[in-house]
C-alpha cells in the first residue's frame, strides 16, 4: 500500500459514508475465490516500462478513438469503457473492474487473455462470484491488503487505472475519455437512473486522487481531456509521440 493512502481512504469513507467494516468484508470474499498468490507477473509484463493508455467512458472516448485504434499501447480500462472499446474493435490488455459496469461483456471475455483487474468494497459482495470466472484475475480492496487481495491506490475504476500504471513502473500513462469534471456518458450510467449528481461527486474525488498520485509517481503523465495538476495536455495527433 502506497504510503499516504490510508490517510485518503478514511477521507474518502467519511465524504461518501463508506464503511471500512464492510469493505473489508468484501476483500475477505473476493480473496476466499482467488487463486494464490495473484498474478501480478501478467500485470508487470503488460505494464513495466510501457507508455499505456488509461481509458475511461466519458464523452471525450470517441474523440480519442482514432488514437486507440492505431496505438500500439497496452490499454488498461475502467469498465464502463469497455462495451464502446469492444465496438471499436479494441479490447483491453488489463480492465479495472468493481463488476457493475458491463457484466455481459465482461462475461464473454471471461476465458480471454484480459487481465481482470477486481475491486471488492462494502457495495459489491453480491456481485464478486463473477470473478471466478475469469481466467486471469487480481483482488483489490482500498483497505488493508493481504491474502491474493492487493491495494494499488485508487477509487473509482478510472483512477484505479492511473494508479495501476504507476504501480508498475509504466513510462508514462495517457488518460482518454476521462472526463472527470463532467458529463457524465450514457455508458457511465446506463440504467442507473438519478445517479448521475454522484457519479460526479466521484469524479471530482477521483480528480483529486490523480494529482495526488502526479506529484508522488515516476510515470509521466498526460490527459487527453480534464486538464489535471501535474498531467500534460496533449492532442490525439500527439499520443503517437508520448
Amino acid at each position: 500500500m502506497m504510503p499516504g493512502w490510508q490517510e485518503r481512504y478514511e477521507r474518502i469513507c467519511e465524504r461518501f459514508g463508506y464503511e471500512p467494516r464492510r469493505d473489508a468484508e468484501a476483500a475477505l470474499a473476493l480473496d476466499g475465490m482467488l487463486d494464490k498468490p495473484p498474478d501480478i507477473r501478467a500485470l508487470q509484463g503488460i505494464i513495466r516500462g510501457r507508455a499505456v493508455l488509461c481509458v475511461g467512458a466519458g464523452p471525450t472516448l470517441r474523440m480519442a478513438a482514432a488514437a486507440l485504434g492505431s496505438s500500439p499501447m497496452p490499454v488498461i480500462a475502467a469498465d464502463s469503457a469497455l462495451y464502446p472499446l469492444l465496438r471499436l474493435g479494441i479490447k483491453p490488455d488489463i480492465l479495472v473492474t468493481d463488476l457493475d459496469g458491463q457484466p455481459e461483456c465482461m462475461e464473454r471475455l471471461a476465458r480471454s487473455d484480459i487481465v481482470f483487474v477486481v475491486h471488492a468494497h462494502g457495495d459489491n459482495i453480491g456481485l464478486l462470484h463473477m470473478a471466478k470466472s475469469f481466467q486471469r484475475c487480481v483482488g483489490t480492496t482500498q483497505g488493508a491488503p493481504f491474502g491474493a487481495v492487493q491495494n494499488f491506490g485508487g477509487f473509482t475504476d478510472g483512477d484505479r487505472a492511473v494508479f495501476l500504471a504507476s504501480r508498475f513502473g509504466a513510462r508514462a500513462a495517457v488518460l482518454c475519455g476521462m472526463d472527470l469534471g463532467g458529463p457524465v456518458s450514457e455508458w457511465s450510467i446506463s440504467g442507473r437512473a438519478g445517479r448521475a449528481a454522484l457519479k460526479l461527486r466521484k469524479l471530482s474525488e477521483a480528480a483529486s486522487l490523480l494529482e495526488w498520485l502526479a506529484a508522488r509517481s515516476r510515470s509521466s503523465m498526460y490527459t487527453l481531456s480534464y486538464p489535471l495538476s501535474g498531467f500534460a495536455k496533449i492532442a490525439v495527433a500527439d499520443v503517437k509521440n508520448v
